[in-house]
């Protein structure tokens, strides 16, 4: 199935699943979980399919809760994050992938000891630039965007953090995506492989509606990070 055997292609719909249900529930997810496993899987994953089916799911989500999106905050993460993006397309078309397979497992390793910070951060318009230019950066090369953008949030209303994100992301995703095409990366495996992964996206909201407000935080939290920081793991020693 688009060059992958039905088992891995199987493992990375589930895996794309459970990251669309996280992030459908709390705002962030799909790139941390999923992004290490499918590049294990087929460098071709990264970063374009994933950021393909990015787009539809955070529409989705940004549209369930948009009367709680901050519009002005969204503004400024976006402009931050072109500058981002830029840097990251020409990255992408620099790199081998065993360089960029490096670069998303340290991503990932970093945003889960970044998630334990006990640092009070706030949606100000200077942080939001700067932790929008640091997510166009790492969702353009490594399709692991969330971090930046959720510790800047993670002091706030669920709701507007869940929200304002999405929306940003919805957006953010489109710029990265044509800085991509620009640089040459996206091509008809891409759109295949994004294919390939949709149907784990649209179950992955459809659970999240049911199960969003019954999840407990302090279990769903630690144990994204345990999973986030064995497939970064698994990926180093993948590569090497």
């Amino acid at each position: 199935m688009f060059g992958l055997s039905i088992g891995m292609a199987v493992t990375c719909v589930l895996v794309v699943y459970v990251g669309a249900t996280v992030q459908a529930s709390i705002g962030i997810g799909l790139g941390m979980i999923a992004s290490p496993v499918l590049a294990m899987a087929d460098p071709a994953f990264i970063p374009v399919a994933i950021i393909l089916v990015v787009v539809p799911l955070t529409v989705t989500i940004a549209w369930i809760d948009r009367t709680h999106i901050e519009k002005r905050q969204v503004g400024f993460a976006l402009l931050g994050r072109l500058p981002g993006v830029i840097a990251g397309a020409l990255v992408v078309a620099a790199l081998s992938d065993q360089v960029l397979a490096v670069m998303i497992a340290v991503s990932v390793l970093i945003a889960v000891v970044a998630s334990m910070t006990g640092r009070l951060f706030r949606p100000t318009d200077r942080s939001l630039m700067v932790a929008g230019m640091a997510s166009g950066f790492a969702a353009t090369t490594t399709g692991v965007g969330g971090p930046p953008m959720a510790l800047t949030y993670q002091n706030s209303d669920p709701a507007t953090m869940r929200s304002t994100i999405s929306a940003f992301f919805s957006f953010g995703a489109v710029m990265s995506l044509a800085a991509l095409a620009m640089a040459g990366e996206i091509g008809v495996r891409q759109w295949q492989l994004s294919a390939l992964l949709l149907p784990g996206v649209i179950l992955g909201v459809i659970t999240a509606r049911l199960v969003k407000d019954r999840l407990n935080p302090t279990i769903v939290r630690p144990t994204v990070l345990v999973i986030c920081t064995i497939a970064a793991l698994a990926l180093v020693v993948e590569t090497f």
